[in-house]
């Protein structure tokens, strides 16, 4: 932490001193009668420099936390460094006495963005280099060995970037004994550093154990949420008679955040569509070219509380697909209420292309518009699927789908259903508009690299 805040210190006086060389030197139209001396501005840098260092640390930057994305990074940056300029400026309209010039704050808080933000992808990218390479990798216990378990072990081995090194698997059996002990045993003997909860069958008593062994030990735990845990955040705890209750508010979704959500789609669609308005044209031409039959697939989805709507997208599939559907049934390659086959023969050339990279998903800008769809949100159902939805899954259907969620940028058609779900439902619990803003950052390179798609 003493390292980077000196670093960050070195920034800091970097971005005021070309932000008063923009100001005096490059900006003569605005330069006042009288320049002020650099001597002046040194005088208070060092000031200025604690106040900043004092407000990132407040915000974060300084948090110990392993792997924290790239995104989230950004934003603290942009929310740190706006709110120490905005602290600044505050301080020069109550103190006259302590001048300096509003532009070279305005200069300094984006050079400070551009230098900070700059600094951090480099660093990010040299961790990310050298834990391909193998170093810096956390030796990692997974405890249970079911689909989710197994979906963490892929990525762990598919990305080494992530940070984490597989040290092995943990059976989830809870009528198994000496489950602790093996666990113990293996923390020992692999050199594990983190301890991965991914199990459902665990009863909570067996989980608290673990935690302790894992804090006794100085090994890191997580655990991947259940039903119970995704409502954590809008938990408040009440009593009656000294018997401590627990109170489950509203979603967040709701009201003034509902309106929000649904202005920024209308304002985002309205705009896409303008832009994208050329490449919707350019492939509407392609798919009539290349296959017989209509250039748009309309399909009956379930929307916001169960109301069905017509999906838009361009065709990707033979014109007879739906009446093909019976013969290929028992050959769907995921779990649950879905039909997926990766190499499915009624996918066109051009279909198959358009899938991978999403573009057939674009004409749900039409449906975002029309606020059938939201751009972030559950993936919009089937009937048929949604007539097989237990009780608690139906909850998905809270809010609007969404072209884009969660699942999609977590695994998309890798992940076994009930795990979409959780991910629907922890969006839908503790919605955000800047969760919303990762999520469709965190889209853009799943689809350009067609990451879990078919």
């Amino acid at each position: 932490m003493i390292f980077k805040a000196l670093g960050d210190a070195v920034l800091i006086v970097l971005s005021f001193l070309l932000g008063y060389y923009l100001r005096f030197k490059v900006l003569l139209f605005v330069t006042p009668a009288s320049l002020p001396v650099i001597e002046k501005y040194f005088n208070v840098l060092l000031f200025i420099t604690l106040i900043w260092l004092a407000i990132f640390k407040l915000t974060g930057f300084y948090d110990n936390k392993k792997f924290t994305a790239l995104v989230d990074e950004v934003a603290n940056i942009f929310g740190g460094v706006t709110l120490a300029s905005l602290l600044l400026l505050g301080l020069l309209f109550l103190n006259r006495e302590f001048w300096v010039s509003r532009l070279v704050v305005f200069n300094a808080w984006w050079i400070a963005l551009v230098l900070f933000t700059g600094t951090r992808l480099i660093g990010f990218a040299l961790a990310r280099a050298m834990r391909l390479k193998g170093v810096g990798l956390r030796n990692t216990l997974i405890v249970g060995a079911g689909e989710m378990g197994q979906l963490l072990a892929r990525k762990m081995e598919q990305d080494p970037g992530l940070g984490y090194r597989l040290a092995g698997f943990v059976d989830d059996d809870p009528a198994r004994p000496g489950l602790n002990s093996q666990i113990k045993q293996m923390i020992g003997e692999l050199k594990v550093e983190e301890v991965l909860i991914a199990s459902s069958q665990l009863p909570a008593e067996k989980i608290l154990d673990i935690i302790t062994d894992c804090e006794r030990l100085g090994v890191e735990f997580k655990i991947v949420p259940g039903l119970l845990e995704l409502i954590a955040s809008r938990v408040d705890v009440d009593e009656l008679a000294g018997v401590p209750l627990l109170t489950v508010s509203e979603i967040r979704l709701k009201g003034f955040n509902a309106l929000l959500k649904r202005g920024v789609d209308l304002a985002a669609s309205s705009l896409g569509l303008l832009l994208i308005s050329p490449v919707l044209l350019a492939f509407a031409v392609l798919v009539k070219l290349t296959s017989p039959g209509p250039v748009f697939f309309s399909q009956p989805r379930v929307g916001l509380d169960g109301q069905n709507f017509p999906m838009f997208k361009f065709r990707s599939m033979a014109k007879d697909a739906e009446e093909r559907l019976p013969e290929l049934a028992g050959l769907s390659e995921t779990e649950g209420h879905l039909f997926k086959i990766k190499d499915d023969p009624r996918i066109t050339p051009l279909g198959r292309f358009m899938r991978r990279y999403s573009i057939d998903e674009l004409p749900q800008l039409l449906n975002v518009f029309f606020g059938h769809m939201s751009l972030v949100g559950p993936r919009p159902p089937l009937p048929r699927e949604v007539a097989k939805y237990n009780a608690w899954q139906l909850k998905r259907l809270r809010v609007r789908p969404g072209i884009t969620g969660p699942w999609q940028v977590s695994g998309r058609s890798l992940l076994p259903f009930d795990d979409m779900v959780r991910l629907d439902i922890y969006y839908i619990e503790n919605w955000s508009l800047w969760l919303d803003i990762k999520i469709l950052l965190r889209t853009v390179p799943v689809v350009l690299t067609g990451s879990g798609a078919y």
